[in-house]
């Protein structure tokens, strides 16, 4: 497991208040709520700096844009899986028609050439006209008119493998289709993270250089007066001005990283690029790894999305072959039908009728399609299986080069850490001869250059480490 142990940084909170000061208007309540209990207490204890950063995963969880498209396509997935259950369901159907119609064929019945001499001959039987000589040749027309046939149908499937196992493999792929969404998520989480520790990064380092602007600024003022009172030359402020104007310059490109991680994390959580970050910079959170590499490549193994994604695509790939194996078998199915129909809208019993029908579908030969369909699709079931060996093999490497990693962080923050005292230290005897006027104006400014840049390797390694701890909590999916 990863254990985890608090410090604190020199910074006063004289600059954090200072940090606070420069935030805009919140538009978020939680944060409100968070900001007020900061400026309350007056300084924020290590779980409330964690709980800031987990209200901000939730923040990004709920926003962001990324996430969001993810939940939708789970959501389609679920909808086909409706669709997929629906076709075991009976298929009910109201239709209804009514045809006019006038010319087309005809068929031409003749009656009166054939009756015609019959009933003359009766007439002369009986010696009388009871029957008629005159009767019209008939010509009816073959398309019906003024027909309807108004009907309640229904359909239902009694053996279909193929609606069974398209069932299956819809429902194999919604558990694809959620594995990627929370894959997704917790990279996510890691990039919140990650981009919040690289905005502390940067703002401390802005910090380190208002420290360091505020004694350059005391020394060019020292050195004007040694020089108003000739006891020093001028060359004395113009290495002090310098070295107070490249600081400048150092400290435009920090505000602009400063900016940028912003940006960036206002990004992820779907926010204005300009809103703003509360923030403990006072604390430093350092991850102290207990476990053998081993044992967390087993966990992380048991816990990453991506390998139950590949593990469902998996399932529904047999699926897919099974569907393509029962296309071989019979197609069993009944239908039928009730209503009404005939010439004008009677409804009367003269019009009613039923009808059930049984449907049998037996595939004979279909030119081995279904066979190649049945290769294909065993075919990706090993790809998927070598595939799954692949990616076991990929989260170990994870695993093992991002447990070194935070290792050698761990390891740089001591190195930096005795760096920064032992710079410290010089500083403060230089700086008390320099002004006992025992050393040169070069040696204080080289000291107080070593004094700086230790200060900002040692904040830089702090968050490496809180980055690095990000890194290996998400290849163990924690």
């Amino acid at each position: 497991m990863i254990k985890k142990r608090f410090y604190r940084s020199k910074n006063g909170n004289a600059q954090k208040e200072k940090a606070i000061k420069n935030h805009s208007i919140v538009k978020s309540l939680r944060e409100i709520m968070i900001l007020s209990t900061c400026l309350y207490v007056g300084i924020v204890v290590p779980a409330l700096s964690q709980s800031i950063l987990d209200d901000y995963v939730a923040i990004g969880k709920e926003n962001n844009l990324a996430l969001k498209q993810e939940d939708f396509m789970l959501s389609k997935s679920i909808e086909a899986l409706r669709e997929a259950k629906g076709l075991f369901m009976p298929s009910v159907y109201f239709n209804a028609s009514y045809t006019l119609a006038n010319g087309g064929r005809t068929i031409d019945i003749p009656i009166g050439d054939l009756l015609n001499p019959v009933y003359a001959t009766l007439n002369g039987l009986t010696n009388s006209q009871d029957f008629p000589t005159d009767m019209p040749n008939a010509s009816e027309q073959l398309l019906p008119n003024k027909f309807h046939d108004t009907r309640l149908e229904f359909r239902l499937p009694i053996f279909n493998t193929d609606i069974y196992y398209n069932y299956k493999a819809k429902s194999s792929l919604i558990s694809v289709q959620q594995a990627q969404r929370d894959t997704y998520e917790k990279e996510l989480e890691k990039e919140i993270k990650t981009g919040y520790y690289q905005y502390l990064q940067t703002l401390e380092v802005l910090n380190i250089y208002d420290s360091t602007e505020t004694v350059l600024k005391e020394l060019v003022k020292v050195n004007e007066s040694l020089v108003k009172n000739n006891k020093a030359t001028s060359d004395a402020v113009y290495n002090a001005q310098y070295e107070l104007s490249d600081l400048y310059s150092k400290k435009a490109e920090a505000y602009r990283q400063h900016q940028l991680a912003k940006s960036y994390f206002n990004f992820l959580l779907n926010r204005e690029l300009s809103d703003s970050i509360y923030t403990d910079p006072e604390i430093i959170l350092f991850a102290k790894t207990t476990d053998e590499p081993e044992s967390l490549q087993e966990q992380a193994i048991q816990n990453r999305e991506e390998l139950r994604q590949v593990q469902y695509g998996i399932e529904a790939s047999q699926y897919i072959v099974k569907l393509n194996k029962g296309s071989k078998l019979p197609n069993l199915s009944v239908g039928g039908a009730a209503g009404f129909q005939g010439f004008g809208y009677d409804f009367d019993s003269k019009q009613d009728y039923r009808l059930l029908q049984f449907n049998l579908s037996v595939p004979l030969y279909t030119g081995k399609r279904n066979d190649s369909k049945i290769q294909q699709a065993t075919i990706e079931v090993d790809r998927m299986h070598a595939r799954e060996q692949e990616l076991r093999q990929q989260i170990r490497v994870q695993v093992a080069d991002a447990y070194r990693n935070l290792q050698a962080a761990q390891s740089m923050v001591d190195a930096r850490a005795a760096g920064a005292k032992s710079a410290a230290e010089s500083f403060k005897i230089i700086k008390r001869k320099y002004e006992e006027s025992k050393v040169i104006l070069v040696e204080y400014l080289d000291a107080r250059t070593k004094f700086t840049n230790s200060q900002i390797s040692l904040a830089i390694a702090q968050y490496n480490v809180l980055i690095r701890e990000a890194e290996l909590q998400r290849v163990l999916a924690l």
